[in-house]
């Protein structure tokens, strides 16, 4: 169906391109039959009759170009695009892959070897067991490539295999074939499960790369066909609020669509990560797909453990001593029967036996003050985990340990120094966070499963977006504070009309003004893009063809605007023909150079706040670029008209003054409306901005640096263009809990 449409529209441009070829050549026409007969007495009328032949040639050369254009489009093969998606995952990714194995920046490096067990059905080569390090291999020998990713439950703890180590798995499998594959290989990109919109697999891909990796809707369409894109689906779990998602559920329907994701006949390879609980609850109502190999990824022993801590936060002879406790209890647990352990070592290790935990505890407990002593001694997790209250200890504190991590003591120069915004309060960001926590938990839906919606698309409950996030200020108040922030737009442009000369409003100006008003006000986009300036993209095929259908629609819309409003000023036929051809092709040119440089599609590879960025650049770029160019356009048709009408027509000079000056805020509202100027700004911008009014006492103005250093500190995650919570659990804690209650959990030892 995808193809029939691509084809649609391929034949759609041919047809409005001949149309436009034919209008151009019989214009041509009409012009040397009526200036022929009218030229004056022993001029050369070889100028007249060299319009026709010089409006074919560029037809011509149009059709030549567009001819060269098609034939490079075919040297773009899928399996060159392939390529090319490859290196952007793997950059991408990678970072994604540190960031985790780190929690931030500004943490040291740690790596546990994860194992995992395995189950098969109807999949063949699939082993039982495996390894973090070898799970691309694993992965390979697969038939067909589907897999389901779940952790090891504990019959200890409500949160089951949370923080286990599913994305961190995924994310080395994502690497591992992205860096060395084959021409013939898929090329694995991750998506967030929560995000799927209700559609097949194929178009959920399709968008995704347009949005996420910059390729163009024929290069998605092409990778997508040839069938090398592996989907690595994230978090099927987060989907449906609760722990037992039905026969109904959105997590059942997105597996009934992996079930449907085929290819003649033979099923398409797809990876899932889930919680045990929910997959098992999906099996329990026949929702599960039929082929695939799943994955058990293992809870980590006391061995790993140790290894992980000795490598991360215990390198050193001193350090060793300050963690001997800790080490010597992982080491009994891990060499002697249990009979012989203290209950509190193994209930140590139970607790510490996610590669989530790990981290908690090797941030909490590495915390100093101002002077360079820590805050903590690791002795007190001993304590804390014979209590039971260890986990929620560690996440009452993260969030003060990873903020204050930056500020070290003299003496550590293990850790780089990272870019934190000055001012940044552990109290404060708990707020801040525990507010947009709360939102994203209220996204999930009340018992019934369904999720908040908005302009009819439902809201993420994982997934923060700047511009995405407007319907947190009110689905209604945020949007009409942006309708009346652009409406500032024509009235200011009115008013510079005014003082330029209030004689010259007249019926037509009013008219186009109320127009433009009534265009900013009501249609405005439900969920703006964020716009990008790529010099680069003239080059490519989508960007050639956005240049070529602004052109042509700008054309054929500012001819006969200009030519009716020089005829209603009273000029002669032949000068507002001059006029209205032409501002035409200032016009045409101006929108197909907007559309043709301006990419209205997401941006991977740097930080998500840079969307509203360059949305906002884009708009302060082409604000005053395109009223300089109308006011540039004045001279060129004051000359075009004075050498085509004359010096004797009486009323020339007047005329054309006088259609100038009034021209000048009608040029300035057209331009201004279609680069947004930045009073406006970007359609983005302009909704982020509008939805930080309503929030201000609650997020930070500059809420994208913010969420930027959140996200340094390993308090957030990147996935694509959007931040997500570290870790669920994190999030789930935050909302609960408005305010940071660290003074309600001293450590044990002072």
């Amino acid at each position: 169906m995808q193809d029939v449409l691509m084809m649609s529209r391929g034949r759609a441009g041919a047809v409005s391109a001949v149309a436009l070829s034919v209008a151009v050549g019989l214009a041509g026409l009409w012009w040397t039959v009526d200036a022929l007969p009218e030229a004056k007495e022993g001029s050369d009328p070889a100028g007249v009759l060299a319009l026709l032949p010089s409006l074919v040639g560029v037809v011509l050369g149009g059709w030549g170009a567009w001819a060269g254009v098609r034939a490079l489009q075919g040297q773009r093969t899928a399996p060159v695009i392939a390529e090319k998606l490859a290196g952007r995952v793997a950059e991408a990714e990678g970072e994604q892959y540190q960031q985790l194995l780190g929690s931030g920046r500004a943490a040291p490096d740690g790596r546990i070897d994860l194992a995992f067990t395995a189950t098969a059905t109807g999949v063949s080569g699939s082993r039982a067991d495996g390894t973090l390090e070898g799970i691309a291999d694993y992965y390979r020998s697969l038939r067909p490539g589907r897999m389901i990713i779940t952790g090891t439950p504990s019959d200890r703890r409500a949160g089951g295999d949370a923080g286990t180590g599913k994305t961190v798995l995924a994310l080395a499998l994502i690497l591992g074939l992205a860096i060395d594959r084959s021409p013939q290989d898929p090329v694995p990109v991750r998506l967030t499960a929560a995000s799927w919109p209700g559609s097949d697999i194929r178009d959920w891909l399709r968008s995704h790369l347009t949005d996420v990796y910059r390729l163009s809707r024929r290069e998605a369409t092409r990778l997508v066909a040839a069938n090398l894109v592996l989907p690595v689906i994230d978090g099927l779990d987060e989907m449906d609020p609760g722990t037992n998602p039905g026969y109904r559920s959105r997590a059942a329907a997105l597996l009934g669509r992996i079930n449907q994701f085929g290819h003649g006949g033979a099923h398409c390879p797809v990876v899932v990560t889930c919680r045990h609980a929910h997959y098992q609850a999906l099996v329990e109502a026949e929702a599960e797909p039929r082929i695939v190999a799943h994955l058990v990824v293992a809870r980590v022993d006391a061995a790993r453990a140790h290894g992980y801590l000795s490598q991360r936060v215990a390198g050193t002879e001193r350090s060793r001593t300050r963690w001997h406790s800790v080490l010597s209890a992982l080491d009994a647990v891990a060499a002697g029967p249990p009979g012989t352990v203290l209950p509190e070592h193994i209930l140590l290790a139970e607790t510490l036996d996610t590669p989530w935990r790990l981290t908690l505890a090797a941030t909490v407990f590495q915390e100093r003050i101002a002077d360079g002593r820590y805050l903590r001694d690791p002795a007190d997790l001993l304590v804390l985990a014979a209590d039971g209250h260890l986990y929620e200890y560690l996440l009452d504190h993260y969030i003060g340990a990873s903020v204050a991590a930056p500020h070290r003591g003299a003496d550590d120069t293990s850790r780089p120094s990272t870019s934190i915004p000055p001012g940044l309060d552990a109290e404060v960001t708990w707020r801040r966070l525990a507010f947009l926590a709360r939102y994203l938990n209220d996204n999930s839906g009340s018992g019934d499963g369904s999720p908040r919606c908005a302009a009819g698309r439902a809201l993420s409950s994982t997934d923060l977006v700047l511009h995405e996030l407007w319907p947190l200020g009110g689905k209604h108040r945020t949007r009409w504070t942006e309708r009346i922030l652009a409406g500032v737009t024509p009235l200011f442009l009115l008013g510079i009309l005014w003082l330029l000369g209030p004689q010259r409003i007249g019926l037509v100006q009013i008219v186009i003004f109320i127009l433009f008003f009534c265009f900013a006000i009501f249609f405005r986009p439900a969920w703006p893009k964020p716009r990008r300036i790529s010099l680069g993209h003239l080059r490519a095929p989508a960007g050639r063809r956005a240049f070529m259908l602004g052109s042509m629609v700008g054309f054929a819309i500012g001819s006969p605007v200009f030519f009716i409003l020089a005829e209603a000023e009273g000029g002669q036929l032949q000068s507002s023909l001059v006029i209205g051809l032409s501002f035409g092709f200032a016009i045409g040119l101006a929108i197909g150079l907007a559309r043709g440089l301006v990419i209205k599609h997401e941006y991977v590879g740097g930080t998500p706040r840079y969307l509203i960025r360059m949305d906002l650049t884009a708009a302060v770029v082409f604000g005053p670029v395109a009223a300089v160019g109308v006011m540039l356009m004045y001279r060129l048709v004051l000359d075009l008209v004075f050498h085509f009408v004359g010096d004797g027509a009486a009323h020339s000079d007047t005329y054309v003054t006088d259609f100038l000056e009034v021209s000048l805020g009608v040029g300035l509202v057209i331009g201004g409306f279609i680069f947004s100027i930045p009073v406006a700004g970007g359609p983005a911008s302009l909704r982020y901005f509008a939805f930080i009014l309503h929030v201000y006492r609650k997020l930070p103005w500059r809420l994208g640096r913010f969420l930027d250093a959140c996200y340094e500190l390993g308090i957030l995650r990147v996935s694509g263009t959007a931040w997500q919570f570290r870790h669920r659990e994190l999030q789930d804690h935050l909302a609960t809990r408005p305010s940071p209650p660290f003074r309600s959990w001293p450590p044990p030892h002072s």
